[in-house]
């Protein structure tokens, strides 16, 4: 509880979701908008437990994401359960455990939140809201170029043009640190470097092995941008891992230009998170305005393993919130849902307004009754305040028991007009 001038008020822990109702109707638009995306591609939508026995799920989380699951003790067993923390890992665990003898590929979407905890300072969501799909069973280019051309498709489909998909292949990274036989603790310092973009940290730990080795290894930070960049890739690759991966993506990109969908890519083979969980082709979305990633997906083969059932996968999750911010930095409008009319009756009997609000619903309109006894302009202020767009009044001295106004609450203007003509006046 808060204490706030005098009075204790309830709060929630940081980091977690409030979504008044403009801002939920945008974020369900969203939702339903990718998830629709999806659906055309031949996805369908699956639904994971909101928690879950963290002995049976923590075989695919990495150390990091398992330390910061929410979890708590299972009054029945004893036994300890976490809050989901990850979507991917529940449904690896779920096709390898239910669906193992379902013909390939699976083709599964998902709308869902996950729980992971930050440190307060670190400024990042503790609820984060995903949409996202994975496509298991199929190891080829064209699944992954598949997922990319979705994840652009869903952009577009929101309103989205100014962004950009960034690809790598983390073979390609993972076979040029192999080639110099760095040391453990070294490679596991030099990764974490590349990460984090520290080139200088990279240059003093590689300051032990000769020139020619550490200069090539270096060069991979200058191999971001379009399709050439993967010549010079292919200059300094000197090993069979990173020769594969280069190819691995011209096959990729060969697909996406198929799709017509180049001008949105960039190629990023310095990009190494995700170093010790992806296999293959990893990416992450980046629009206009926003200084971070909004999503992220790639291929992770070795995950359903993990679950006692080798299976090739890849996949990719949007996070919605990033998404609403970047809806706003570019200012677009989604068209949601929400109250078309206000209907306000003056009329001492209320079963006309009841007939006629229950006609208007079945026509497909949203209608809310003003059942409060106020004054006109109170109720056509109510109307502004909540964003309906339209008002019909009855019951008015000047309307005949036949008539209603109809009032545009944003410019005030104002239409009388028969009510068995409603319907077809509001439709068009």
């Amino acid at each position: 509880m808060l204490k706030l001038n005098g009075t204790t008020k309830p709060f929630t822990p940081k980091g977690v979701g409030t979504f008044f109702p403009e801002r939920a109707a945008k974020k369900k638009r969203v939702e339903e908008i990718i998830l629709s995306v999806f659906s055309k591609w031949g996805f369908k939508e699956i639904v994971t437990p909101g928690f879950e026995f963290l002995d049976a799920i923590s075989a695919g989380l990495d150390e990091n994401l398992t330390d910061r699951a929410y979890k708590f003790v299972d009054r029945g067993t004893g036994r300890i359960l976490a809050l989901r923390p990850d979507i991917t890992a529940q449904i690896a665990r779920i096709a390898a455990a239910s669906l193992a003898e379902k013909p390939k590929p699976m083709r599964l979407c998902y709308n869902a939140n996950v729980f992971r905890y930050e440190e307060e300072h670190a400024g990042r969501q503790q609820e984060i809201f995903q949409v996202g799909g994975e496509l298991i069973g199929i190891d080829l280019p064209e699944s992954d170029a598949e997922m990319v051309a979705i994840a652009v498709e869903s952009l577009k489909e929101i309103g989205l043009n100014d962004f950009e998909i960034t690809i790598g292949q983390i073979g390609f990274f993972k076979g040029m640190l192999k080639e110099i036989g760095l040391d453990s603790q070294t490679y596991l310092n030099v990764k974490d470097a590349f990460s984090k973009k520290e080139m200088l940290r990279v240059e003093g730990l590689l300051s032990g092995i000769s020139k020619p080795r550490r200069d090539k290894l270096l060069k991979i930070a200058d191999l971001f941008g379009k399709e050439d960049i993967l010549d010079k890739a292919e200059a300094i690759a000197d090993n069979k891992e990173s020769r594969k991966a280069v190819q691995n993506i011209r096959d990729v990109y060969r697909i996406l230009k198929l799709y017509g969908l180049e001008k949105y890519i960039l190629i990023d083979l310095a990009e190494v998170r995700g170093f010790d969980y992806y296999t293959g082709i990893l990416f992450e979305v980046f629009v206009k305005g926003i200084g971070y990633e909004i999503g992220s997906g790639g291929r992770y083969d070795s995950l359903l393993g993990k679950f006692g059932y080798d299976c090739p996968s890849t996949g990719f999750a949007l996070d919605v919130e990033r998404l609403l911010a970047a809806i706003d930095a570019q200012g677009i409008e989604l068209k949601t849902d929400g109250v078309d009319i206000l209907l306000i009756d003056f009329n001492k009997d209320k079963s006309a307004a009841i007939k006629l609000a229950k006609a208007l619903r079945d026509k497909g309109f949203h209608v809310s009754r003003d059942i409060i006894k106020r004054g006109l302009n109170s109720s056509l202020d109510y109307a502004k305040e909540w964003g309906i767009p339209k008002a019909i009044i009855l019951g008015a001295r000047d309307l005949k028991e036949d008539e209603a106004f109809i009032i545009d609450t944003k410019t005030s203007e104002k239409k009388k007009i028969k009510i068995n003509q409603l319907t077809d006046f509001l439709s068009v």
